[in-house]
């Protein structure tokens, strides 16, 4: 029981250490972004941009950690993979884990299009008026930083999308494999 509160305490005081140091840098995030417009509108994109990408994120990596434990042989909970697909139970319920798994993916692509479209028109704003065709000089800098701060989360998405393709690929290699034995 002494080892139970040891521990217990020990994440309590973790615990109080990370709301403490969260607060300073929430502080220390709002007085950096009131210096300068375009660490503002950084900031902007960044997290904007990462609210917007947070189910394609979570997404694409659940449908790769999921691949990945396929292909390693683990067990994975038919049930726990058919609530993230969104389909009703019983068109579902029969299906193998392999064509859950590709339901699952493709199941981000309306998501996925949208985010890059998003992408697509704050991307393109910025090239417009960096390219003086729209004078706009001060408001040309502000864009330019917003869509520096919209690409981190969209590579993030793009690598994710990536790698959960390369292991739904390999799902559809080895279950192709498994038949024509």
């Amino acid at each position: 029981m002494k080892k139970e509160k040891l521990v217990w305490w020990l994440f309590m005081i973790i615990f109080g250490i990370a709301i403490v140091a969260a607060a300073f840098g929430v502080a220390a995030l709002i007085s950096v972004a009131m210096s300068s417009p375009e660490t503002a509108a950084f900031l902007v994109g960044l997290i904007g941009f990462w609210l917007f990408a947070n189910r394609l994120i979570f997404g694409y990596g659940g449908v790769a950690n999921a691949a990945s434990t396929f292909l390693k042989g683990e067990k994975i909970d038919r049930e726990t993979l058919m609530a993230k697909i969104k389909e009703p139970a019983e068109k579902i319920k029969e299906m193998s884990i392999a064509s859950l798994l590709i339901l699952w993916y493709n199941s981000l692509e309306p998501f996925k299009y949208a985010y890059y479209l998003g992408f697509f028109l704050v991307l393109t704003f910025a090239v417009i008026l960096g390219m003086n065709i729209i004078v706009a000089g001060p408001v040309a800098l502000v864009v330019k930083a917003l869509t520096y701060g919209a690409a981190i989360p969209t590579l993030i998405v793009w690598g994710l999308e990536l790698l959960s393709g390369y292991y739904i690929a390999e799902v559809i290699k080895k279950v192709a494999e498994d038949i024509s034995k």
